[in-house]
């Protein structure tokens, strides 16, 4: 009997199959398991002048433990916070050196946020009984209005579930925008009739924590409880409404966690992804991008509402000091020229971050306690102020002419294209001084985890300590070595400690990780079919010349 056409195109299907097998398997194998490390700068150049070119100057305040919780700054340049201990409003005068003081008039109102309208008069929320009080400019007594909750029914009972004020800013058309922390809204107050207008967020619970204007006609806002951003058309508001109001959990393809969402007052959940854990302070630059701090992690973000891209850049290492290990970073401002200021809540540091550069400095409010750096903001020069919730004093970063105590300098590129999954980054430093002591210098790394201690990858310097004299040069190598860590885009923050009064600065290096994964399948798979396609017709051809055999 002869092979039939049909038995013998069973037969080479089987063939043709396990041919494809066989090779995407040798295709595999012979592709390496390692990652491809491309390391740049984020500056538009690879030399970096590390310069403390701010020191911090404290005013302790006269009421003893008041537990100082936000600050502004009015456009007559007088500082002004809130004592949540004390339960007053205070206020420090530069050009005078006085403070003055003024008691909240409803007590243990838990004063939480403040701002400074174009006017002058000073805005802020209690938590507590639900107000929003004001100061008038020029006048010494605090006038509240009580803030409007949110109608519901639980249970087959009214309620009226209390705003919960958080967050405040006044607008340029004299509108004082009010976050509501527990009845899920947006409020905006209207000074010339003492009302309000409430707008309902669609995602609950939100939580929003953080409120901006972008002086184009819309409110951005953290919502921390469902980690997402949030974005209200003014022009588009309608009382008691979601209208006008989006919130989106903005997505970094590095960084993606899933979590359960609660969907309403009344129960249930709905599953979805963000990369933003507990965003909480927002801030926008004059490119609009929003800056937006996590007061949850060691780590703060750029995020472009015009592309929809999240970076996370992180701040250094806590190493433990005063019992943390992450720096909740909360208070966000930008300056005029671009800089971002940062209070790094369990940190106890105030941060400066260059975006342009790549260059993050940060200023300790104290090498020996914990002092609880939690809000900042910024007067008519930029420079910022901010609080110590654990010192009981406001402080001011004043501008130095110190100069740079070392240069830095990285190769503007690195790549490691084979196996190994190890990069080598030469770093040279160098003392511009001509007359000095010798500095020395400390390095370490921060990035990829919520702490900033590395995951799936070390970070080796030889040496990691190391000494400058005047006009010297020194080296040092870092190795970056990765396993098992994901394909994507991360930042790394390079940290250098070379100041006896701890300022630490560093130069953010951006990694590029690529790597195996089952995407090698689809051209393994097209290179594996084509190959045992051409074999199986020579085969095939021959097969058709030759003469039939007999079945046995």
């Amino acid at each position: 009997m002869n092979i039939g056409p049909k038995v013998f195109a069973n037969y080479s299907i089987s063939r043709f199959v396990i041919g494809i097998v066989v090779v995407l398997l040798i295709i595999w194998a012979a592709s390496p398991v390692t990652v491809r490390v491309v390391a740049s700068t984020d500056g538009n150049s690879s030399t970096f002048l590390l310069s403390d070119s701010y020191k911090i100057v404290l005013h302790p305040i006269p009421t003893n433990d008041s537990s100082p919780w936000a600050i502004t700054v009015d456009p007559h340049g007088v500082v002004w916070f809130l004592e949540e201990s004390a339960n007053k409003l205070g206020a420090y005068d530069p050009a005078s050196g006085v403070f003055s003081e003024y008691p909240i008039p409803t007590q243990g109102s838990t004063p939480t946020s403040l701002t400074s309208d174009s006017k002058g008069d000073i805005w802020l929320t209690e938590l507590n009984p639900n107000k929003l009080a004001e100061l008038a400019s020029g006048s010494s007594d605090i006038v509240e209005y009580p803030v409007p909750g949110l109608p519901v029914s639980l249970a087959g009972t009214s309620q009226v579930l209390g705003c919960g004020p958080g967050a405040v800013a006044a607008d340029p058309s004299g509108s004082i925008w009010i976050a509501c922390l527990f009845s899920n809204q947006i409020d905006e107050f209207f000074p010339s009739n003492h009302t309000f207008a409430s707008f309902n967020l669609p995602v609950f619970p939100s939580a929003p924590a953080g409120i901006t204007l972008d002086g184009r006609g819309n409110l951005w806002f953290t919502a921390a409880d469902a980690d997402m951003l949030g974005k209200a058309v003014i022009a588009q508001l309608k009382n008691g409404t979601s209208d006008g109001i989006t919130e989106f959990a903005p997505i970094n393809q590095t960084y993606v966690f899933e979590f359960s969402q609660q969907t309403s007052f009344l129960g249930g959940t709905t599953e979805t992804k963000s990369s933003l854990p507990t965003p909480s302070g927002i801030a926008m630059d004059s490119d609009g991008r929003l800056w937006v701090t996590e007061h949850i992690d060691s780590s703060f973000d750029s995020y472009d509402p015009s592309s929809g891209s999240l970076v996370r850049y992180w701040t250094s290492q806590t190493h433990g000091d005063y019992g943390f290990k992450v720096t909740f970073p909360n208070g966000i401002a930008v300056a005029r020229n671009g800089t971002i200021w940062i209070a790094e809540h369990y940190g106890n540091r105030v941060a400066e971050f260059n975006p342009s550069m790549g260059q993050l400095t940060e200023y300790p409010a104290s090498n020996s306690s914990y002092e609880a750096v939690y809000q900042l903001a910024l007067d008519g020069s930029g420079d910022p102020w901010f609080v110590e919730i654990q010192g009981n004093a406001i402080g001011e970063l004043v501008p130095t002419n110190d100069s740079a105590p070392v240069s830095v300098t990285l190769p503007t590129s690195a790549t490691e294209p084979g196996s190994g999954g190890s990069l080598t980054i030469p770093i040279t430093f160098s003392d511009p001084h001509t007359a000095s002591n010798p500095t020395s210098l400390s390095l370490d790394t921060s990035g990829i985890s919520g702490t900033g201690i590395l995951q799936n990858m070390t970070a080796d310097y030889v040496p990691s300590t190391l000494s400058v004299g005047p006009g010297e040069e020194a080296t040092s190598s870092l190795t970056l070595a990765t396993k098992d860590l994901s394909p994507g885009v991360y930042y790394l923050t390079l940290t250098v400690n070379a100041s006896p009064q701890g300022i630490l600065y560093s130069v953010i290096l951006r990694l590029t990780v690529t790597g195996n994964s089952w995407y090698w399948l689809i051209p393994a798979f097209l290179t594996g079919a084509g190959v045992v396609a051409l074999v199986s017709l020579v085969l095939w051809r021959r097969r058709l010349r030759r003469p039939s055999s007999p079945l046995t």
